[in-house]
C-alpha cells in the first residue's frame, strides 16, 4: 500500500463521520504518530510504499506497481497499531482518545474516556489569562489560582507552567477526570497543581485559601443542542462535563459566583468560558465583568 492509498483508505473509512479535509488531517496524524511520516510526504511522495504486512481485509485500491523501489520500512507492530487506530476512529472514537493525548498551550496532555477533550476556545482563554497576568506584581502573600471543573487539568497545569510563583489548585466532581489531571506530566518551574474532589454546586470545602484568580470552563451546552453535535462527542466524551438543563443553563455559573464570593480576594479576577447564547446573562452574575468574543467572533468569555 502506498502513502496516497493509505490516506485515501482513511478518507473512505471515515467518510460517514467526517468531511474529507478533516478525515485527511486524521490520516496525517496517524502517519506521523505511528510511522513518523510527516504530512508533507503526502504531497512530495504519495507513491511511497508502506512496506508492511497490512491486512488484506482493510487494504484497498489498486495493486502496488512491482517496479516501485522507494519503501518506508515498517514492522508488524507499527502496522497493527495504525490499523487498530483507524478501526477505532471509524467507530467514532475521538482521535485524541485513540492517540491518548492532545496538544494544549504548547504542552502534551494525556486524555481518555471520562475526560473532556480540551477545545481551542479553552486554549484561547488560557492565553488571555497569561497575557493579562504577565507582569503582575506578586507580593509576599501566595498568589493563588483556582480552576473549577478542571477536567484533564489542562488549564491548571498550563497556568502552573507559566507562573512559577503561583500556587494553582484544580477541582472536579469526576474521579475519572481527576485521575487524568493528577497523572499529567507537564514540566513546571514552581509547585505542581493541587487537585481535589469537590462539587461546585455545593459550598466550597473548608480549608481553602483566598484566591487571586478563579477560572472555569464548566458544563454549558444545553440539552436541546445535542442534535447539532457529532457522535464522536456524544458517544464518547462525558456528558456531565458538557450539558446543562435547558431550564437552568446558568446553574454552574451561579455556583462559580458563590465560590467567588466566598474565596476570591477583593481585587481578584474571574475568567469564564461560556455559552454564546447567554453572554449578557452570565456577565450579569459577575458585577464589573466584561463580555469578550473568541477568534470566531462569538461571545465566549466573561472576564472580571
Amino acid at each position: 500500500m502506498t502513502l496516497g492509498e493509505f490516506v485515501a483508505l482513511c478518507v473512505s473509512r471515515l467518510a460517514p463521520l467526517y468531511p474529507e479535509p478533516e478525515a485527511k488531517a486524521m490520516a496525517f496524524r496517524l502517519l506521523e504518530h505511528f510511522l513518523e511520516i510527516p504530512s508533507y510526504k503526502y504531497i512530495s511522495d504519495p507513491d511511497l510504499v508502506l512496506n508492511a504486512p497490512f491486512r488484506s481485509d482493510i487494504a484497498s485500491g489498486p495493486q502496488i506497481n512491482a517496479v516501485q523501489t522507494q519503501y518506508h520500512p515498517l514492522n508488524s507492530a507499527s502496522s497493527n497499531d495504525i490499523v487498530a487506530a483507524l478501526e477505532d476512529l471509524s467507530t467514532g472514537r475521538p482521535l485524541q482518545y485513540v492517540l491518548g493525548f492532545t496538544e494544549f498551550c504548547g504542552h502534551r496532555f494525556r486524555v481518555g474516556e471520562g475526560c473532556l477533550i480540551p477545545r481551542p476556545e479553552t486554549e484561547e482563554m488560557v492565553s488571555r489569562i497569561i497575557d493579562d497576568l504577565s507582569g503582575t506584581e506578586i507580593g509576599e502573600e501566595p498568589f493563588n489560582i483556582l480552576d473549577l471543573c478542571t477536567g484533564s487539568g489542562c488549564i491548571a497545569w498550563s497556568l502552573a507552567a507559566e507562573f512559577r510563583e503561583a500556587m494553582v489548585y484544580g477541582c472536579d466532581i469526576s474521579d475519572a477526570a481527576l485521575r487524568h489531571a493528577c497523572r499529567q506530566r507537564i514540566k513546571v518551574r514552581g509547585a505542581k497543581p493541587v487537585f481535589f474532589s469537590a462539587d461546585i454546586l455545593s459550598a466550597p470545602p473548608a480549608g481553602l485559601p483566598k484566591f487571586d484568580v478563579m477560572v472555569s470552563n464548566p458544563p454549558y451546552i444545553c440539552e436541546s443542542e445535542r442534535s447539532a453535535m457529532r457522535p464522536n462527542v456524544l458517544d464518547f466524551e462525558p456528558a456531565e462535563a458538557l450539558f446543562v438543563p435547558d431550564e437552568d443553563p446558568l446553574k454552574f455559573y451561579r455556583a462559580v459566583a458563590r465560590w467567588a464570593e466566598a474565596l476570591l480576594r477583593p481585587d481578584g479576577h474571574v475568567y469564564l468560558e461560556i455559552n454564546e447564547r447567554f453572554g449578557s446573562e452570565t456577565a450579569a452574575l459577575f458585577p464589573g465583568s466584561r463580555l469578550e468574543k473568541d477568534l470566531s467572533g462569538r461571545d465566549r468569555f466573561v472576564i472580571r
